[in-house]
């Protein structure tokens, strides 16, 4: 485990809180479409990759709901993947609670069965909006991940920043993440930008740069504080008023092997 899972639910959190900020400025100068707003979501999505140097391929298939709740938005997520001979099961839950127009808070707790996932985790993070409309969003948070494996432990602290233009969305970030055992030290980086909106279409692009910490593979042996790349693009298109087409292609490197992915997926809205 090196604790991306864990970063990567809660920028998802704080990209859906900072979007309800009625403040943000217009997505580009189409016609604004007018639609109601959300009060649930189900997305379902499947994945498939194929993996350089004998590693073989991976699946993924992952059911996630949303509902917004006089208390905050609630994410419930399932997900089933195989890979490197593993297979494991993950769920999670989160809530995004406003503390007020500037500020709010992301809380998390999931837990999975396998080596390719935390057997308990919990994250916690804050975050800030600031600026004349509240277009730019500073966040900070921490995490803990219990391994599947006796000894096997991750925590971290991560900073995002966001910033709402004019028709797109820019996010960045690090995350410092230590391994048990021997406090591997396993540092990252991204950077993503949304281009439109899901009112009509999006394209969804992101970089990361990545130490990674330990790897269990199918044979048995594991990889260690190694150094990895990886870039995914992804497209929304909405078809209806409430169904969204979801696609997307992926690149990982280390210096060991590669891998290439597609997924694909539909997301429906309750309004």
């Amino acid at each position: 485990m090196n604790g991306a899972l864990l970063g990567a639910g809660l920028v998802l959190a704080a990209s859906a809180a900072a979007q309800e900020n009625p403040s943000a400025p217009p997505q580009g100068n189409l016609p604004v479409v007018v639609m109601p707003p959300e009060k649930s979501a189900i997305e379902l999505m499947t994945g498939y990759g194929s993996y350089n140097a004998g590693y073989g391929v991976a699946r993924a298939y992952s059911l996630r709901g949303i509902q917004v709740t006089d208390f905050g938005v609630l994410q419930e997520e399932i997900i089933r993947q195989s890979r490197f001979g593993y297979s494991g099961s993950y769920g999670d839950i989160s809530l995004t609670h406003n503390l007020s127009p500037s500020n709010y808070v992301v809380v998390g707790v999931g837990g999975g069965g396998s080596l390719l996932f935390p057997e308990a985790r919990v994250d916690l993070a804050g975050y800030h909006k600031f600026g004349a409309q509240r277009q730019y969003v500073i966040g900070l948070g921490t995490y803990f991940a219990e391994g599947n494996q006796s000894g096997r432990s991750d925590k971290g602290l991560m900073l995002e920043g966001i910033y709402y233009g004019d028709g797109f969305v820019l996010e960045g970030g690090v995350r410092g993440n230590v391994a048990n055992p021997g406090a591997a030290f396993g540092p990252s980086e991204f950077l993503a930008a949304t281009f439109g909106s899901d009112d009509r279409h999006a394209l969804v692009v992101r970089v990361e740069h990545a130490k990674e910490t330990y790897q269990v593979l199918t044979t048995g042996t594991q990889k260690v504080d190694y150094m990895s790349n990886s870039v995914s693009v992804q497209w929304h298109q909405r078809i209806t008023r409430d169904s969204m087409l979801i696609v997307g292609l992926g690149y990982y490197k280390n210096p060991s092997y590669s891998s290439r992915s597609i997924n694909i997926g539909w997301r429906w809205s309750f309004r």
